[in-house]
């Protein structure tokens, strides 16, 4: 079932009820005094609010079509059926911060590549004052999301990149150069001018 959302901010006048109690009026014989609503006093206090939601929604109140488009303006704010919205993901939200499984891979890739260790002793020698706030299970399960990760999005950047590649040679043009990791390739003519 949807969640029922708060309707939204309006302004000023429209923002105030119509009280039926200010707008009583005295009826009755003269023995017998009956106070009544005033409907054409309160009718009349509508339909002044009806032109406010015109101004509120920028809608030309003498166009032919205003009443249309008031009530499209007026549904897409107030049902929820008609918003737009993407599914609920499930589960528990992440409490991860963006880019810390990077920085917690790169760390442990550190400390393996200096001491040689397996990953679970590389977790287990990291830097405490940092990494403490987190379980060793946490940090386990959080570096092998974020590999997974890595690995995942190094795939799409070759198959984008190869893509590419495909996409420049059926149009008739030479491959790209690709740059390596370590650097930029550079011609030996451009060595050379360089010295």
């Amino acid at each position: 079932m949807a969640r029922n959302r708060c309707a939204p901010n309006y302004p000023g006048a429209l923002a105030q009820p119509i009280y039926v109690e200010d707008h009583y009026k005295f009826t009755g014989p003269l023995g017998q005094p009956n106070w009544e609503p005033d409907v054409a006093e309160i009718s009349k206090r509508a339909v002044e609010k009806l032109w406010l939601l015109f101004e509120h929604y920028k809608i030309d109140p003498s166009d032919e079509q205003r009443w249309r488009e008031l009530a499209l303006s007026l549904a897409l704010e107030h049902v929820p059926g008609l918003r737009f919205a993407n599914r609920p993901k499930r589960g528990r939200k992440p409490t991860w911060k963006t880019g810390l499984g990077d920085e917690l891979v790169r760390a442990v890739d550190d400390v393996k590549s200096r001491t040689g260790k397996s990953t679970k002793e590389a977790i287990a020698a990291l830097d405490w004052e940092k990494w403490g706030g987190h379980t060793f299970d946490s940090l386990g399960a959080r570096y092998r999301e974020a590999r997974v990760r890595q690995k995942a999005s190094a795939s799409l950047q070759e198959d984008w990149s190869n893509g590419i590649d495909i996409a420049i040679s059926r149009a008739g043009h030479p491959p790209r150069r690709r740059r390596s990791r370590g650097g930029t390739k550079r011609s030996a003519k451009t060595s050379r001018r360089r010295k």
